[in-house]
């Protein structure tokens, strides 16, 4: 005869399955998708009360409602994706399984852990973690590398990042179109303005046409700038580099993890989250329990 905790483990599971398949078939937003499925997990324990009552009189409620929480998870994102796959939705979904602070290499859905050389999510495959009580606190997206002896080299996102023992170099295209680029040249350069024949004003003073380049210092970097073509900043930035970020660099980077033999790097940039879910442009990142 089975357990009564194995009931509700196996209904809750099935469950979160269903709610995968109707996600995927639905082609249901992840938001919305993991919407329902709380409330599906939550209203597993009063039906699994009704229908066994007896049987699970000497179960705690916490337990009944703690019961599966992991597996649900897991199965809910992996009938979600087969389906999305099978169908053609193309929604990526990462998952992280942790309760704890730390820095995390992405995982796929089935376990598989990204390597360093492997660039998924819009350019990212690592996570800086910040959780409390199984929710996300904080977050920043990232990459890591195997450490070099000399130079040691990382993309993150659309920017290439090379770091030595005592310098940086930062390199990248930042296409002012794109809401998150005008951003982060607002915040290098304090005021973009770009007009329509094609001249680009940086911090008031600085004239760019399509084509010219621009040689300054900000802080200890040395900045060069390329406007080419009309709306696209090529930057180059070189920085001494002591294992302290300061201006500029924290315009792109929010903190570098030496780890084992790995180097993270972390974008300044965060991405949105919401509980345990966070979206990077048309990606998805969930924080699953360990196990």
């Amino acid at each position: 005869m089975m357990n009564p905790k194995h009931k509700v483990y196996y209904f809750r599971v099935s469950v979160s399955a269903l709610v995968g398949l109707v996600s995927g078939l639905t082609n249901a937003p992840p938001l919305e998708g993991l919407s329902l499925f709380l409330l599906a997990y939550f209203l597993v324990t009063p039906l699994s009360l009704k229908l066994w009552g007896n049987e699970l009189k000497d179960v705690g409620l916490i337990k009944l409602y703690r019961e599966a929480l992991g597996s649900s998870l897991l199965a809910l994102l992996l009938v979600w994706t087969l389906v999305m796959n099978m169908i053609g939705a193309g929604v990526a979904v990462y998952v992280v399984r942790t309760s704890q602070n730390g820095v995390y290499p992405l995982q796929t859905v089935d376990g598989r852990t990204i390597g360093p050389n492997e660039r998924p999510l819009a350019g990212y495959n690592a996570v800086s973690l910040k959780v409390s009580d199984g929710k996300i606190k904080d977050i920043h997206v990232g990459t890591y590398a195997r450490r070099s002896e000399g130079l040691t080299r990382l993309y993150l996102g659309d920017t290439k990042v090379t770091l030595s023992n005592n310098s940086l170099n930062i390199e990248g295209e930042y296409n002012l179109s794109f809401e998150a680029d005008l951003r982060r040249m607002s915040y290098l350069f304090k005021n973009v303005t770009l007009f329509r024949n094609g001249t680009l004003i940086l911090n008031n003073t600085i004239r760019l046409e399509p084509g010219e380049t621009e040689n300054m210092k900000i802080g200890d970097a040395f900045i060069t700038v390329t406007h080419d073509p009309k709306g696209t900043i090529h930057l180059e930035l070189d920085s001494p580099y002591n294992g302290t970020l300061t201006f500029p660099i924290t315009v792109f980077i929010s903190s570098i993890v030496e780890e084992g033999d790995y180097i993270y790097v972390f974008d300044a940039f965060k991405p949105v989250w919401k509980t345990r879910t966070a979206r990077v442009d048309d990606s998805y990142v969930i924080v699953l329990p360990p196990g």
